[in-house]
């Protein structure tokens, strides 16, 4: 037992020792080595000068943060990246996906023309051409309530229009043109205004492409819940083509297009429609006109 004591007691002469030390006082004098003429002098201990070597390290801490945080030197620190690279980086992603999904379509459309000039492929196969990235879904078929507000307003305004039928030197007009059926099969819906049906249904294979009835501009190419896929072109003295259902739009607007040539694919998009056909319209003037009057379908 009194060993027991005996060596508590050094500890704690060890720890008042230590304790001692951190309190004795010291003085720091600058002194004129010439002269010897004390010009300062200061007092402090080891405890003091511990502390005060504590608070310079937080404050220099604190300044080298707030450096790096607040000032462009950050861009220099190996492994930071800033907002600005962050956002360089998201498009160059961007960039860099787009062109791999160009390229794709680079490499079928050379592919499929190999296939064409060699004989393995018919030249107006829809296999030609790049289908939708996107197909349409439940929710794109909703019409927006805008879009119903605008309907109710046109068909007020129309509601007691009087529609004066094409005139006889019209008839003549159109008579006179060639004009390039824009699909070949069979006429299941015929022109019929009393029904407001102002054009034809033309049911052909599968995959068919559509195509100009003459030569013009495409003034729309979208989406429309109840015709679907909607194409039209205006031509040369007021007359407008207008091709509906299709599966895939060939053409986008502003575009210039041949009388013959490939515009859209048949389809059935839409809701008014009960299966894969072509709803064609022809306008003259602002007035529906029978197509078959003009050109033959089948």
């Amino acid at each position: 037992m009194p060993t027991h004591t005996a060596g508590g007691a050094k500890a704690g002469d060890r720890k008042g020792k230590w304790l001692r030390k951190l309190k004795d006082r010291y003085r720091l004098l600058l002194i004129n080595d010439r002269t010897f003429e004390e010009r300062f002098s200061m007092r402090l201990n080891r405890l003091n000068v511990l502390l005060l070597g504590l608070a310079a390290f937080a404050l220099y801490g604190a300044f080298v943060t707030a450096v790096i945080v607040f000032t462009p030197l950050k861009r220099y620190i190996p492994g930071y990246s800033d907002q600005e690279t962050k956002r360089n980086a998201y498009r160059s992603l961007l960039m860099a996906d787009s062109l791999e999904v160009e390229l794709a379509h680079r490499d079928r459309y050379i592919e499929n023309l190999r296939m064409v000039l060699s004989g393995e492929l018919q030249a107006d196969s829809a296999n030609l051409f790049i289908p939708l990235a996107e197909t349409p879904d439940h929710s794109d078929m909703v019409p927006s309530r805008a879009d119903s507000v605008l309907r109710a307003r046109i068909a007020k305004e129309e509601a007691y229009s009087v529609k004066e039928d094409i005139g006889a030197s019209g008839q003549r007009e159109l008579a006179g043109i060639f004009f390039f059926p824009p699909l070949r099969g069979i006429v299941t819906s015929t022109f019929d205004m009393k029904l407001d049906h102002f054009g034809v249904d033309v049911v052909a294979q599968a995959n068919a492409a559509v195509k100009a009835c003459l030569a013009g501009t495409v003034t729309l190419s979208s989406w429309t819940t109840d015709a679907g896929h909607v194409l039209q072109v205006q031509h040369p003295n007021d007359l407008i083509s207008i091709y509906k259902h299709n599966s895939v739009l060939l053409k986008k607007v502003g575009d210039k297009v041949k009388a013959g040539e490939a515009i859209a694919i048949v389809g059935d998009s839409g809701e008014l429609t009960s299966g894969p056909h072509l709803h064609f319209e022809l306008w003259l003037d602002g007035t529906p006109v029978d197509p078959q009057a003009f050109m033959v379908f089948q």
